[in-house]
């Protein structure tokens, strides 16, 4: 289907591929959301973690099978799962736009920087819209 082009507004909302990480996963990046044939317009990436440590996430734009790191987001101790508000990476990752776009077939992914505590897990859900 044609692009919405006059002017362009998202024509489908979607949510990524919500993804949890936890210690086994190391710094395995994991892919959150995947450009559509038009593209997609990443309005929201919430993360959360019940760690009992602070965890560090680094984001990356694939494309053409080459990752190219976009920036480090972190998340305090409980964000999300205490009194601690969840974290709005988008406010670290575009702070004058407010939403990343991604092209047909590029990948947003992320990874935790280090390893986290035994048994603790962080959530990412990226939202937006295809065109």
């Amino acid at each position: 289907m044609a692009a919405n082009t006059s002017p362009i507004f998202e024509d489908t909302v979607t949510v990524g591929t919500p993804q949890t990480f936890a210690s086994g996963d190391t710094t395995s990046k994991k892919t959150i959301a995947t450009g559509a044939t038009d593209g997609t317009r990443i309005d929201s990436i919430m993360c959360s973690t019940d760690d009992t440590s602070a965890v560090n996430l680094a984001f990356y734009i694939e494309v053409s099978g080459t990752d190219y790191y976009i920036g480090n987001v972190n998340l305090p101790i409980g964000s999300g799962y205490t009194t601690v508000a969840r974290v709005e990476a988008l406010t670290y990752l575009s702070p004058s736009l407010g939403y990343l776009v991604l092209p047909n077939g590029s990948d947003l992914k992320c990874n935790c920087v280090a390893t986290m505590t035994a048994a603790k897990t962080t959530t990412v859900v990226a939202m937006g819209g295809d065109y």
